[in-house]
């Protein structure tokens, strides 16, 4: 079995690409469904943030490069054609070394971000219950989630939270004079929302507003917010009337804020666009004493501590070469697995087929077709246990792939 990864990242790839590869929970159930009805593709995870849109599917050794080539299709047939000149992708061990980096936060656009973490759990999660991860892709993101928690402790990394959120807040603290008397709005409640609203608490933000899609009282939110004020959305474009700083985080697939539905403004906004795809129209940019900012404006943010996590980072690089070993010598161990299963399956077939044929001959009823069976079957386990002692004794990927190509030969057609 390989481990195979396609999709498109903030490194290389537009906001305008990459929002058009954004998944919603209902797409990504739908998608996996589709991914793995493929004979080509056994598992399948779809991790989309706003940062990227990543599919990871196991897939027979056979079929790798075949699977790599449904998974690009299905991006271009399912989002859009436009993604097909981004779409990275990568196999094996450098799958596997990929989705560490990603889970570590080392390929986030703010280096070391918690976010992603939790993320990656919530990927996992949502393959399990679509019937898309099996027995590969969880070992690989659980060992992936396990290890970043583990250097996160070690190097602290993200000792200081770390999010777009965070990043957001602090741009307005240090750009926004007298930000703490400023009237903030946050248009969604999911986790970017709340985070926000946390941050601001923590910074002395005095005039904070929030408001989201499905209406909340705001009772929930008064223990990280006292005094939050709660309003509904229906009320959103009178809200931004008055404030000074929007910030925007919802899981809308459409904008959620327009243009043509502004009002006429007397003082300077500042509109933050966390949302992907995106929540406000860029065109409101053409709007008097309006400036927006979206998540790619924030990537080259630069914060007291950056060259500090520059070079955790390169550390936690080192820990993950050597990290991945056991998961690849794993991954390759189980190729003997399914070596012994098939030629269980195989040697089973094949004594099912003898029986058949001497029952045909001689008519074999009762207690001499229960001896017949059972004296067979074990006559046939006896034949092969010295090859599966064999098998389970290779040693070294290159072994293992030999005698895999050589059972390949052996068995072709032989479970048909």
């Amino acid at each position: 079995m390989k481990l195979v990864v396609v999709g498109v990242n903030h490194v290389d790839t537009p906001l305008e690409i990459r929002e058009k590869g954004a998944f919603t929970t209902s797409q990504i159930n739908q998608s996996i469904a589709k991914l793995v009805a493929h004979p080509e593709i056994s598992e399948a995870v779809v991790l989309s943030t706003c940062n990227r849109s990543e599919i990871y599917v196991a897939t027979p050794e056979d079929t790798a490069q075949r699977a790599e080539e449904i998974v690009k299709k299905f991006y271009c047939l399912e989002k859009s054609q436009k993604l097909q000149p981004y779409l990275f992708s990568e196999s094996d061990r450098c799958a596997i070394q990929h989705l560490y980096r990603v889970v570590a936060g080392l390929n986030s656009m703010i280096l070391g971000e918690d976010q992603i973490l939790g993320q990656a759990k919530e990927a996992l999660d949502k393959a399990h219950r679509a019937e898309g991860a099996g027995k590969y892709l969880t070992k690989a993101f659980r060992e992936a989630i396990t290890f970043t928690k583990k250097v996160k402790t070690t190097y602290k990394i993200s000792e200081t939270p770390l999010s777009l959120s965070s990043t957001a807040v602090k741009y307005v603290k240090r750009h926004v004079e007298d930000y703490a008397n400023k009237n903030i709005l946050i248009i969604g409640s999911g986790k970017m929302g709340l985070l926000a609203l946390r941050y601001m608490a923590s910074e002395g933000f005095k005039r904070v507003f929030m408001t989201n899609r499905t209406y909340h009282s705001g009772d929930e939110y008064r223990h990280i917010y006292k005094g939050i004020n709660v309003y509904r959305y229906e009320d959103r474009y009178r809200l931004i009337s008055d404030m000074d700083v929007v910030i925007s985080a919802t899981a809308s697939p459409h904008l959620v804020i327009k243009k043509e539905s502004m009002n006429p403004r007397k003082k300077p906004l500042l509109m933050i666009d966390l949302a992907l795809p995106r929540d406000v129209d860029r065109n409101v940019m053409d709007l008097e004493d309006v400036t927006l900012l979206t998540i790619d404006d924030f990537n080259h943010f630069i914060d007291e501590k950056s060259q500090e996590r520059l070079e955790i980072a390169k550390k936690i690089e080192k820990e993950i070469d050597v990290e991945i070993n056991d998961l690849v010598e794993w991954i390759d161990k189980s190729k003997v697995d399914n070596m012994i299963g098939r030629f269980n399956r195989v040697a089973m077939a094949r004594a099912d087929e003898t029986i058949d044929l001497l029952n045909e001959r001689y008519d074999f009823e009762g207690k001499d077709k229960e001896y017949l069976e059972k004296i067979v079957k074990s006559k046939f386990r006896q034949m092969i246990m010295p090859a599966i002692h064999g098998l389970k004794s290779l040693e070294g990927k290159s072994t293992i792939e030999d005698v895999q190509h050589a059972l390949n030969c052996i068995f072709e057609g032989g479970e048909g």
